[in-house]
């Protein structure tokens, strides 16, 4: 009887939700139904990718695996200030990932998401733009190769509906402004907290704990600088609200408050373009970024009776240098990027692999580097080839919760077609 009252609850919920977005779906896709009448030209856009290769997991070797990745998107045009722009998007990643969610890393060894949005484009002015956009998504996730697809407890669906102002002062300089609502639903999560591990945090534990209502500000300006190098700078801040995730007291007890999170992130892009001699044209970029979380949300360990005030917040700091190298006559391009991360949970004490508490706080420091390469078969048709590798240290070692230390690698081979 409890689960039929939580499924009747979870589709009522889901129902409103849609209910919210439907309405911004209906004017796009109502021009995109009716677009001959207004004598609208069509331009599709396809991007097709499929991989074949292997992945690397603390040792552990995988057998061959896919990778495929597809986006079709017919853009309409109405006339020179008017277009709309709806857009499938769906993939599969065969190989080993660490994605954060719940509040840390958790290890999946698949994923698929299908996805689907609408962007409608008015030009205001010539300097104006006016953009709509209205989109879902699903993602399941496994976290074993023998778990059916769809029973993930991780899987999630994602609604979103936002709007964006674009200012262009010229070709080279201008900025946007952009509010984004989204709505995430894990309907899976839903065990209860008799059933739990002992070892996952209380807060943790229970139905839609995970599920919560997004508010998304974006910020941004692009402009020359000195050199042939272009910057562009972006601020993020979103607010997270839990509406079913109560915040742990001091006592270990449940109050009557939600938990509610506010993340602001900062980047800063550098590009510039470099020739050596007649043959090889190069693009280099650098992007330097902040993020911090800050969350009311606290852990009590009852294994430990620990009580971890701001248990979830945390700042970071990254770097990520980027080239790519076209030779000139030759249908090939190399590109070469990396990243590196350093994250500090300054309220997190870190702890021993039996998880005994020490005085030091949490830091994980995270390295990632990719090398690809592309032949041109023609227009439309390339080969593609490409390597990454990351690693994930941390002088938290106690892991029966989050994945804070690992060594994760993969090489992908294949091709895409682009029209």
């Amino acid at each position: 009887m409890r689960n039929t009252r939580y499924e009747i609850r979870n589709t009522k919920g889901i129902a409103r939700k849609v209910r919210k977005i439907f309405p911004l779906f209906v004017f796009p896709i109502s021009c995109f139904i009716f677009s001959p009448l207004f004598a609208a030209s069509v331009t599709p856009v396809y991007d097709l990718r499929f991989f074949g290769g292997q992945h690397f997991y603390n040792g552990d070797i995988s057998a061959l695996s896919g990778n495929a990745n597809v986006l079709i998107s017919p853009a309409v045009k109405f006339n020179d200030t008017w277009s709309v722009i709806p857009t499938y998007m769906g993939g599969y990643q065969g190989t080993r990932d660490v994605q954060e969610l719940a509040g840390g890393g958790t290890l999946f060894q698949d994923s698929t998401n299908q996805g689907f949005t609408v962007k409608t484009i008015y030009g205001l002015t010539p300097s104006v733009k006016l953009k709509g956009t209205a989109g879902a998504r699903a993602e399941f996730l496994r976290e074993t190769k023998d778990e059916n697809w769809g029973d993930g407890l991780f899987d999630y669906r994602k609604y979103t509906g936002g709007v964006e102002t674009e200012y262009s002062y010229s070709r080279q300089i201008g900025g946007r402004f952009a509010y984004d609502f989204y709505t995430l639903d894990f309907p899976n999560y839903r065990s209860l907290e008799s059933s739990q591990d002992s070892t996952l945090a209380r807060e943790l534990a229970g139905q839609d704990v995970l599920n919560s209502n997004n508010h998304l500000f974006t910020l941004s300006g692009w402009a020359p600088l000195p050199s042939a190098v272009r910057m562009e700078l972006t601020a993020y801040y979103n607010r997270r609200d839990y509406g079913e995730q109560p915040v742990v007291d001091a006592s270990g007890s449940l109050t009557g408050t939600d938990r509610s999170d506010t993340n602001l992130t900062a980047a800063v892009d550098f590009a510039r373009p470099w020739a050596l001699g007649d043959s090889v044209r190069l693009v280099s970029g650098l992007q330097v970024g902040y993020a911090a979380t800050d969350s009311n949300q606290n852990r009590y360990d009852a294994r430990k009776t620990v009580f971890l005030r701001d248990y979830y917040d945390y700042t970071q700091m990254s770097v990520g240098p980027q080239i790519t190298a076209g030779l000139a006559n030759l249908p090939w391009m190399l590109t070469a990027s990396g990243n590196y991360s350093v994250r500090n949970y300054s309220d997190r004490p870190i702890q021993d692999a039996n998880g005994d508490y020490l005085s030091a706080d949490t830091e994980v420091t995270n390295i990632t580097t990719s090398l690809g390469m592309t032949y041109a078969l023609n227009r439309n048709f390339k080969a593609r080839a490409v390597a990454t590798l990351g690693w994930s240290d941390s002088n938290q070692k106690y892991e029966k919760v989050f994945v804070y230390n690992y060594k994760i690698a993969n090489y992908l081979f294949g091709f895409s077609y682009e029209y």
